[in-house]
């Protein structure tokens, strides 16, 4: 299964977090590679992180839908002073959130995943 994890910002602060989702999904990428997603070949998660410009709205996951072989959903994240944070802090937030919407998504898509070897990747 192929994973994608784009985004779209509200602030040129929140380039701090795109940063740490590009090195999220370079170590998920492998793990990806190993999940037999049945008719899903794509699993994509659009990152709408709020900042200094703007909100997406209330904080959460949103919008899970499976279109053809691709499932997907959009997650909110609220403005944590993205320019004062650590990068640490910043990959942890992250990391949080998109575990989450990966067990979503792929509870809603009826495929099972060992939840232990995805924590342990992702950190």
């Amino acid at each position: 299964m192929k994973f994608s994890l784009p985004g779209q910002l509200r602030g040129p602060e929140c380039k701090r977090v795109i940063q740490q989702a590009i090195e999220l999904r370079k170590k998920l990428e492998p793990w990806f590679e190993s999940v037999e997603g049945g008719n899903v070949a794509e699993l994509a998660i659009v990152l709408r992180v709020d900042g200094s410009l703007g909100s997406f709205g209330p904080e959460g996951i949103e919008n899970i839908a499976i279109e053809g072989s691709t499932i997907e959903c959009d997650v909110i994240i609220a403005d944590q002073g993205w320019a004062d944070c650590h990068d640490e802090d910043i990959a942890s937030i992250l990391r949080k959130r998109v575990l989450e919407a990966i067990g979503a998504c792929l509870g809603t898509a009826g495929i099972s995943y060992d939840t232990d070897s995805l924590a342990f990747v992702a950190n």
